[in-house]
């Protein structure tokens, strides 16, 4: 596995063509000679990225933590994804549904990790009608029952909603630093939605998260899902919402995305989320899934397409839930194994971020129709949020713009680490005749 791991990563650097040989020799073996299996039937109640099924057969290498020396301080993975609210929180945000606090304070975390929106967008949700799976704002269930409207006419801090809390604190969508602070070039808000007048029994959060990609449920805690036993709302006003606490646009341990991390995390930590809390923690080094995935990455640099979309289908269709990709041409490809590697593989060893290092590397369709090595698109845009009215017909995806966040700038002198200065000084004894990396 490793093997395969690291034979991508040495063709992105090198473009010698043996690496892929090597990667697609090594992930076939994984694939075909391990003795494990895809894992079946995830959920929150059992997967195998929290204690619910730690010993899942897919996984070839882990490191484990027993719950006899391990507690939530110990790892940021968790102290800093659980949040910290009160009830007297709850209570002055004049959250509709309180949370149940039935061992103290349920969530007691210093968080500041979330996951965006653009993250949320990847999970594909299944038509009803035609069974494809689509983004979740293109879906004729959600086409049928909401209306798009122009994010442009929104220019004025709470005009989609607004309220005062008990303490006379004003929570505003959009608040006004949502007009602060953005990046340049692209959308301040990308999204304007509005529940079509008429429409009985449902809101924009049912038609928004039913139906998604299994990853979905086990990736994100999201507006009206359970979460530590709590019902959870991120609505505007919510128990858990973006300026629950005393900073309208989150931070100080509430989200400032409209999510949390469920993935990687501890689903249910005794008695609560608390720092000392003992927990039994595991991470996963390796696994079965992303033998697939870097079978598929390996192939469609071979331009072997049907062969990339067969082994990207493995995870898409067994873990996800949705109907397989119908990837024809290269650009399809890579736009569907892009998205399968964001869900498979977010949040777990780093993946993503060293992906996106070698997607660059690549450039053309991996990397937005870019120049190879050159700056990576997706590192260096604006994240997203999303906001939702209190009563849940109106939604809007803008940037996240806190403490100046959105001007994210990727220089690509972080393709390489910077080589120490002592190593430096002594090459010439190893033979070496190396030169700092590139800009640093």
């Amino acid at each position: 596995m490793l093997l395969s791991r690291a034979a991508l990563q040495a063709y992105a650097y090198t473009s010698d063509s043996k690496y892929l040989d090597i990667a697609i020799r090594y992930a076939t073996d994984v694939i075909e000679n391990s003795g494990v299996s895809l894992a079946t039937n995830l959920s929150p109640s059992k997967s195998l990225w929290n204690e619910t099924d730690l010993y899942n057969k897919e996984i070839l290498w882990a490191y484990y933590r027993e719950k006899e020396n391990t507690s939530v301080q110990s790892f940021s993975e968790l102290m800093r994804t659980y949040p910290n609210i009160s009830t007297d929180n709850n209570l002055n945000s004049l959250s509709p549904v309180l949370l149940k606090q039935a061992n103290g304070q349920t969530f007691e975390g210093w968080s500041i990790y979330f996951p965006t929106q653009d993250l949320a967008d990847q999970f594909l949700v299944t038509d009803e009608i035609t069974g494809k799976a689509l983004p979740w704002y293109e879906t004729s269930q959600y086409t049928s029952n909401v209306d798009i409207l122009d994010p442009a006419s929104l220019t004025e801090p709470g005009q989609v909603d607004s309220y005062a809390q008990k303490s006379g604190d004003l929570r505003r969508i959009p608040t006004p630093q949502d007009f602060k602070q953005t990046k340049d070039g692209y959308p301040v808000i990308s999204r304007y939605h509005k529940l079509k007048e008429g429409v009985e029994g449902l809101d924009l959060s049912d038609l928004m998260y039913t139906g998604r990609d299994k990853r979905f449920y086990t990736t994100m805690v999201y507006d009206k899902c359970t979460w530590m036993n709590e019902t959870i709302e991120l609505n505007l006003g919510g128990n858990l919402s973006m300026g629950v606490r005393d900073k309208e646009d989150g931070g100080w341990y509430n989200t400032t995305t409209g999510y949390y991390w469920r993935k990687s995390n501890i689903e249910n930590p005794e008695p609560r989320a608390y720092y000392l809390s003992k927990v039994a923690l595991h991470f996963n080094i390796a696994r079965l899934g992303e033998a697939y995935l870097n079978l598929a990455e390996a192939q469609l640099l071979k331009k072997n397409i049907p062969a990339a979309v067969e082994a990207m289908n493995a995870t898409r269709v067994q873990h996800g839930g949705i109907a397989p990709s119908e990837a024809t041409t290269e650009e399809e490809a890579w736009a569907d194994y892009i998205r399968e590697r964001n869900c498979e593989m977010t949040n777990e060893t780093g993946d993503i971020y060293f992906s996106y290092l070698r997607w660059g590397k690549y450039g053309g369709y991996a990397n937005k129709g870019l120049s190879a090595g050159g700056v990576i698109y997706d590192l260096n845009r604006p994240t997203y949020k999303i906001e939702i009215s209190r009563d849940r017909k109106q939604l809007v995806v803008n940037q996240v713009t806190l403490l100046n966040s959105a001007n994210r700038n990727f220089t690509t002198r972080r393709y390489l680490l910077p080589i120490s200065r002592a190593f430096l000084n002594t090459r010439e004894a190893y033979g070496l005749d190396h030169d700092q990396n590139e800009n640093w």
